[in-house]
């Protein structure tokens, strides 16, 4: 794209931006002279022991939902381990039943090669 197709393009739009604009500054001096005065209420008031204790017990269980969270994550990520080895497991079984035992050690042998010439190419 041309420099002069580029300035062409910003002056058509232009108008729409400054519009834009103009409407978000309408938007943000309604929103602050809505909730400016409650908002500086809550600041500058005492809390009150029942606030203190309900922010305390808000907050433990929201402790107590996140350990929870954390815990279903930690089983997930371990019966999906369990899942994949097992699954490794019963896959290498069927190969050595399907090769046979000195086909199978053949095969994991030169398997072994390529991954020792690859590891010392790096």
């Amino acid at each position: 794209m041309a420099s002069t197709d580029i300035l062409a393009f910003l002056s058509q739009i232009s108008p729409y931006v400054s519009a834009t604009v103009k409407h978000s500054r309408t938007v943000l001096s309604h929103a602050h002279r809505l909730a400016a005065p409650p908002l500086l209420s809550l600041t500058t008031a005492e809390p009150d022991l029942v606030s203190i204790v309900m922010l305390l017990v808000i907050l433990w269980l929201s402790l107590l939902v996140l350990n929870q969270m954390a815990r279903m994550a930690y089983g997930v990520v371990a019966m999906a381990l369990k899942v994949a080895l097992l699954t490794a497991g019963a896959a290498a079984i069927i190969w050595v039943m399907n090769r046979g035992v000195e086909d199978a050690g053949r095969d994991l042998g030169h398997a072994s090669r390529m991954i020792v010439d690859y590891l010392q190419k790096i």
